[in-house]
C-alpha cells in the first residue's frame, strides 16, 4: 500500500492506494494543517511507501515528514521535477523552476493519452500547460483562479459582492453586479482555454478544485480528472528525494 499526498496552497489531499485502487482518501485545508491539525490518516500497518507532491512550502513538507515518521515510521518521498520522464520532456530552461504539481499533472495527463494536450489545473491559480505531438512540454500560462479574482475585486473596490453559484449560460450577461462579477471572472478563464484549444487543436485534460465547474462551462468539455496530480505520483520513472534529506 502507498500513501500519496498532494499539498497545495489551499488544500491538502491524500489517498491510500493498493495495486492501483484507492482504498481510502481525504482532504483538509492547508491552513488548518499549518495551525496544528494533523492529517486524519487511518491506522494501517501495511503501508510500504509515502509520496508527496508539495507546493505549499518547506514548512508544510517538514510537518508532513514529521507526522509520517511518527505515525507510520516511514520516510516521506518528495516528488521532483526532472528534465525528462519517459517520452515527456520538460519545456522549461531550468526544470527545477517548474512547479512540481504542474509536472505531476503533465506526466499523468500524458500517460496513455495521445498528444498534443492542454492540461489545466484550476486551483488558487489556474495553470495551463501545453504538450506537443512529440510529447514535449512547450511551457504554459499562469493566471489567477476564480477565488483570487473574486478576492481582488472585493479588496480593490468598494467590496463588490460576487455571485459564485450562477447556473445559467455565461453568454447571458449578469443583470446585477454580483452576477456580472461572477460570470465575468468565469468567462475570462473559459475564453482563455477555448482560445488555446482553437489555436493548438489539442485535447483537454482538466483538474483542480474549480476544474469540474470550469469544464462544464466550456463549449467542448475536456477530460476532467480530480486526482490528476496524485496520479502523477504513480507514473513510472518519477524522481523522488527523501524527505529526511530536506
Amino acid at each position: 500500500m502507498i500513501l500519496q499526498i498532494d499539498a497545495g496552497n489551499t488544500r491538502i489531499k491524500w489517498r491510500i492506494i493498493d495495486a492501483g485502487t484507492t482504498i481510502a482518501d481525504g482532504h483538509q485545508l492547508t491552513r488548518s494543517f499549518i495551525d496544528g491539525e494533523a492529517l486524519r490518516l487511518p491506522i494501517i500497518s501495511s503501508l510500504k511507501k509515502a509520496q508527496l507532491c508539495n507546493v505549499a512550502g518547506e514548512s508544510v513538507a517538514a510537518l508532513l515528514v514529521a507526522q509520517l515518521a511518527a505515525q507510520y515510521n516511514l520516510d516521506l518521498q518528495l516528488a521532483q521535477v526532472s528534465q525528462q520522464v519517459g517520452s515527456v520532456i520538460c519545456g522549461y530552461e531550468h526544470p527545477e523552476k517548474l512547479g512540481v504539481d504542474r509536472w505531476m499533472a503533465i506526466l499523468a495527463a500524458s500517460d496513455g493519452r495521445q498528444a498534443p494536450l492542454i492540461i489545466v489545473d484550476a486551483g488558487s491559480a489556474v495553470t495551463i500547460d501545453m504538450v506537443d505531438d512529440r510529447g514535449r512540454h512547450r511551457g504554459g500560462y499562469i493566471v489567477p483562479g476564480i477565488t483570487l479574482m473574486h478576492a481582488a475585486l472585493w479588496k480593490g473596490t468598494d467590496r463588490v459582492k460576487v455571485d459564485q453559484q450562477h447556473s445559467d449560460s455565461l453568454s447571458i450577461p449578469g443583470i446585477n453586479t454580483e452576477q456580472a462579477v461572477g460570470k465575468g471572472c468565469s468567462f475570462m478563464l473559459v475564453a482563455l482555454i477555448e482560445r488555446l484549444l482553437a489555436s493548438y487543436s489539442a485535447d483537454l485534460v482538466i483538474t483542480g478544485g474549480d476544474g469540474e465547474r470550469l469544464n462544464s462551462q466550456l463549449a467542448r468539455p475536456g477530460d476532467y480528472i480530480p486526482d490528476l496530480v496524485l496520479d502523477g505520483l504513480s507514473v513510472e520513472q518519477v524522481c523522488f528525494v527523501s524527505g529526511g534529506s530536506q
